[in-house]
């Protein structure tokens, strides 16, 4: 693409300077045109847009309009694929609130080819597919209990609940597994293919396989790894029962994957479209240099190379990777293939509900017994550079072992592993000092770490979603962090203490301390002092609000909670001097906090608002902003910058 685009400005400038009379008339026009095309979408933003629904969920759908696909919310979406509907509405860029380390929706359907959405005033139907595929699923469904559907749902159609067996199951890894994948499909195809070779002797045995399949297939749309291996699975049997087996695999899928670029180059983004086309050729590269062993010591191998494989895409998922992952791996693979063969057999009306729940049960007392002494080394995941020299290191010691030639492949093995050790080691926790104002949306939470010490003021909490296991636990999991020394939350509103309970729940936390009565606190050479001395005698939860100061990295941090201007003020007349270069300002930038006396008083150079995109409060006032800007105040926000870290190491 760069070098197209350098070609294309190359071009265009030897255009401009043989023909830049004309050129300049063109643009000239172009601008008039531009202009007035601006002018009329100016005056008719509302427009119509027709097309097909191509993906269908419970609160949006997808819709491809003339080329082009667009987002659309819908609270009650009761739109299915490939329902053809017309709809009166604005389009707008895609724009969704982000909190740190939670799921990036915007880049997900970019990745998928959408970059707009629309607002939706009028919609009508001009044709409704008579299949109705959630509908199928949930009447499906409601034969289990919510404990049975949540892994059912995940292996036949890859959707994945807030339960607390799918919780377990992501604990310990395995929640790629327990999800629609390549593996399950060739093992239905597999239990449908013996099932029918006592019937049927002959070739005609996969096609036939297929052809029940196909159902299943219907209903799992837009499944993308679905999709294509049963196309894989159809051209195979049509290379080898017309072509006499002119091409192998390799082809056929190397073939099948260019078709889909073709048809859309944003595949090329998506993990299902990369780990479908190119990790089984990696898979394939690893087996082939590896046949010469003998069997069990080809199988363990192989394991383990697939294994390391996968390592990238484990950090990338998980934050860490699990020591006991591929004997998990191993030991589950079986077992959720039995439990989604049973459930399919369900899916196609056989009664089997019971005995399904028999072994979900069983499934979920082993998870949830495993998940209680679950252990992972953290990491934060690799950056594409480093994917591709992993890989590509990867390749090299793969090669090299094909060929048997040891002294090359022992130095690179050993390179290769010590890199994996050391990345995983918390080497820089032991070097360096940092405080991170963590976004967590429209809340507070901050973190406080000085080489093992970890603290924590604030939790954050959201209403609509759990901030610790979305943001905060994969954020500490991030920085190999694996316990909190301690948690200090300022005062009782549900912004700031509202994930405690979860984060207790999901990660170690070792002491927790909510009144001024405990201050001041030192921790590893670090003292938390509170300057609001009156927390006790006020109603008022923002009153009551602790104002934590701290000296770290050669900078004096003041954080305000939801301290109003009558607190600021109580410290100003008690407190001759309070050093703060950092100030968290209170109450997310209300105009009820910060007033220009207490900045005056501060004298802070830099000010952090922490606060959600967009909040329906404002904030940050426009009045806080006003005094802040007169006093030559630095202004940071987590709205805007995303989680703000200030780090130094620890000998400077």
């Amino acid at each position: 693409m760069i070098l197209f685009g350098i070609v294309f400005v190359i071009l265009a400038i030897f255009a401009f300077y043989k023909y830049r009379k004309k050129i300049a008339l063109i643009g000239i026009a172009l601008c008039i045109v531009g202009v007035g095309i601006s002018y009329i979408r100016f005056d008719f933003k509302q427009e119509v847009y027709s097309g097909m629904i191509i993906d269908s969920h419970t609160n949006y759908f997808i819709l491809l309009s003339k080329g082009e696909k667009l987002y659309a919310y819908s609270k009650e979406n009761e739109y299915e694929i490939g329902d053809y509907v017309s709809i009166k509405g604005n389009k707008e860029e895609l724009s969704f609130t982000k909190i740190e380390s939670q799921f990036d929706f915007e880049e997900y359907l970019n990745n998928k080819g959408v970059y707009y959405s629309l607002n939706i005033k009028d919609i009508s139907v001009s044709f409704k597919n008579p299949i109705r595929f959630r509908n199928r699923r949930e009447k499906f469904l409601s034969h289990f209990n919510n404990e049975q559907q949540s892994l059912i749902k995940a292996l036949l159609f890859s959707e994945q609940d807030d339960s607390e067996d799918i919780a377990n199951i992501k604990k310990l890894h395995l929640s790629r597994l327990a999800s629609t994948s390549g593996l399950f499909i060739y093992a239905f195809l597999k239990f449908f293919t013996f099932i029918l070779s006592y019937f049927i002797k002959d070739k005609r045995v996969k096609i036939v396989s297929l052809i029940i399949l196909l159902p299943y297939v219907i209903f799992t749309i837009p499944r993308f790894t679905v999709i294509r291996i049963f196309l894989i699975e159809i051209l195979l049997y049509i290379n080898e029962a017309f072509l006499n087996t002119k091409f192998d695999k390799k082809q056929i899928t190397g073939a099948l994957g260019f078709f889909f670029l073709l048809i859309d180059y944003h595949l090329g983004y998506q993990m299902s479209f990369i780990m479908g086309f190119t990790l089984p050729t990696l898979i394939s590269f690893i087996y082939n240099g590896l046949s010469h062993f003998k069997r069990l010591k080809l199988y363990v191998l192989s394991l383990m190379g697939t294994y390391f494989l996968f390592i990238p895409f484990e950090l990338k998922f998980y934050n860490g990777i699990n020591p006991l992952g591929i004997f998990l791996q191993t030991l589950f693979a079986p077992y959720f293939i039995f439990i989604a063969i049973l459930s399919l057999l369900c899916f196609y009306g056989v009664p089997l509900y019971g005995v399904v729940g028999f072994f979900v049960k069983g499934e979920s007392n082993l998870i949830g017994w495993l998940a209680k002494i679950a252990f992972q080394f953290n990491a934060p995941p690799l950056n594409e550079w480093f994917i591709l020299i992993y890989i590509l290191l990867f390749i090299i010691i793969c090669y090299y072992r094909s060929i048997d030639f040891k002294p090359i492949y022992r130095m690179l093995t050993g390179i290769f592993l010590s890199g994996i050790i050391i990345y995983h080691l918390p080497i820089e926790n032991l070097l360096f000092a940092e405080v991170c104002f963590i976004n967590v949306g429209q809340g507070d939470s901050c973190l406080i770490r000085k080489g093992t010490t970890s603290i924590l003021i604030d939790t954050g909490g959201l209403s609509y979603m759990d901030v610790a296991n979305e943001s905060l636990i994969p954020f500490l999991k991030k920085k190999r962090i694996y316990n909190i020394d301690l948690v200090i939350t300022t005062h009782n509103d549900y912004d700031h203490c509202g994930a405690l309970d979860s984060l207790k729940e999901n990660f170690y936390v070792k002491n927790v301390v909510q009144t001024s009565v405990n201050f001041p606190i030192n921790i590893n050479g670090i003292t938390l002092t509170n300057y609001n001395l009156h927390t006790t005698e006020f109603s008022d939860e923002n009153n009551k609000s602790l104002v934590v100061g701290f000296h770290l990295m050669n900078k004096d941090f003041l954080i305000m909670g939801d301290a109003p201007i009558e607190v600021e003020k109580n410290i100003i007349k008690e407190f001759t001097h309070v050093d703060c270069d950092i100030l968290k300002v209170g109450h997310h930038g209300s105009k009820t906090s910060t007033c220009d006396e207490f900045i005056k008083y501060l004298k802070p150079e830099v000010a952090i608002v922490s606060c959600g995109e967009n909040n329906r409060y404002g904030h940050p006032h426009k009045e806080v902003i006003r005094v802040l800007n007169n006093n030559h105040v630095t202004i940071r926000r987590t709205d805007k910058e995303g989680t703000i870290t200030y780090k130094k190491a620890i000998f400077l």
